[in-house]
């Protein structure tokens, strides 16, 4: 057995020790775990952080689906350390060992990121092609106006309020997180919105091997017919430039960027804008703050970032080697889920006061090191725009208690499954004046 010594990290990577006595834990050993879905559903994951930290240690051991298992880190500087490439692990999912175990079309929610498969998306590429990957979704992603951006998601976001805003009950999670982001990425991508709802349907297949390659042929599809696309201005759109960027060899490899935007991003927007919304039904201070204009807003929107985080755990790691860490031997083939949503928790690194850190942005939210998010600034418009905008229409009020809310059995991110409101119905304009 190999042992790595993790150089340039004085603390966290050790050798393996010869006494049996004091051999580092496996992931295997211990005989019950708690459920990642124990974390995931918690109505209050700090609380659940901190269980597994006084348990465990800064990495414990989590059940996925039974007979799996994977190693969730919660220490800040283990987790940055990780995501910037100093420890032997890989994006591509391939070498996970729990394949055996779920099969190769296994489906769960929870076992939906470490499918494996032939053709590594965005955020499962690695060294050079990720890099080619990536330099299109950074090059489109960076030229998007901001004012498009705000005046686009606004528009979005008026209409899907407007459907129902003269009923005085509305389920925020079905009928405007949900959609928004689909709407949103689709317009500022440039597609009609017949075609924005055929991307995004595919993008929510499974990952497997069995549907990948049906996926990235109707994605590559629908790009093929927007190669030629134009805005009013003349210029390519986004999703033009992105059908024939140079950097990519096939049409294949544009469906990927575009998959990347339209699932993992789509989902991080709803994350972010539910647990906004959240807050502020459950949260009088931070519903004030909200309410703050544009920099109150923003410093709402970094609140959520620290303490109720949209998301929970970067893409899934596996490890290529055996190494020692915090008193546990993660072998070759296990996974490790970076746990950026237990950092407004790590007693390493905040204080005693409930917000306190919540202007840094070291809540690691975006991700960090070559797999970050490639357009946080976008992300943020998008989510500050369309909060603001339903809080300026309506004012809702929490439909049921708190405890009764339920969150998603989804590891990456921190997704209500519904979010029930009641408000003063709006009167229809055309019947005003009218008996």
């Amino acid at each position: 057995m190999s042992s790595t010594m993790i150089d340039g990290i004085a603390g966290i990577g050790d050798t393996i020790s010869g006494d049996p006595a004091h051999r580092p834990l496996k992931l295997d050993d211990p005989a019950t775990v708690m459920s990642i879905t124990e974390v995931t559903a918690s109505p209050d994951a700090a609380a659940v952080h901190a269980r597994l930290r006084e348990e465990w240690g800064d990495v414990a051991p989590v059940g996925l689906e039974p007979g799996t298992r994977a190693w969730l880190v919660t220490e800040y500087r283990t987790i940055v350390a990780m995501a910037r490439g100093q420890f032997p692990l890989a994006t591509t999912t391939g070498a996970w060992n729990g394949h055996e175990q779920v099969g190769p079309d296994a489906n769960s929610l929870l076992l939906r990121p470490l499918a494996p498969v032939s053709r590594p998306t965005v955020e499962q590429a690695e060294g050079s092609v990720h890099g080619r990957l990536r330099t299109p979704l950074d090059e489109v992603l960076g030229v998007i106006d901001d004012a498009e951006v705000a005046r686009t998601t606004r528009e979005r976001c008026e209409e899907l309020i407007d459907s129902f805003a003269a009923t005085g009950v509305a389920d925020l999670v079905r009928e405007y997180v949900a959609p928004m982001p689909h709407l949103t990425l689709g317009a500022l991508l440039g597609f009609d919105a017949a075609t924005a709802r055929q991307v995004f349907e595919t993008a929510t297949r499974p990952a497997s091997d069995r549907y990948a390659a049906a996926t990235v042929h109707e994605v590559s599809f629908l790009l093929n017919g927007q190669t030629a696309a134009r805005r009013a201005d003349g210029t390519p759109t986004p999703a033009g430039r992105l059908a024939r960027h140079a950097a990519y060899e096939s049409t294949a490899e544009a469906a990927l960027g575009i998959l990347s935007l339209t699932a993992t991003a789509a989902l991080g927007l709803q994350a972010w804008l539910a647990q906004t919304l959240y807050l502020s039904l459950t949260d009088e201070q931070f519903a004030r703050r909200l309410a703050g204009g544009r920099l109150g807003t923003d410093e709402a929107l970094d609140e959520v970032l620290w303490s109720a985080p949209p998301v929970s755990a970067l893409a899934p790691r596996i490890a290529v080697e055996d190494f020692v860490l915090d008193g546990k031997l993660v072998q070759s083939g296990d996974a490790l889920l970076l746990a950026v949503g237990a950092v407004g928790s790590d007693p390493s690194i905040r204080g005693e006061a409930p917000w306190d850190g919540s202007g840094s942005g070291a809540h690691l939210a975006f991700g960090v090191g070559a797999h970050a998010c490639p357009a946080p600034r976008l992300a943020r418009l998008i989510v500050r725009t369309a909060a603001e905008t339903l809080h300026r229409r309506l004012t809702p009020a929490l439909a049921l208690r708190t405890d009764e809310l339920r969150w998603a059995p989804d590891f990456r991110f921190r997704l209500l499954e519904a979010l029930p409101v009641a408000f003063r119905p709006e009167q229809d304009s055309t019947l005003e004046g009218t008996s």
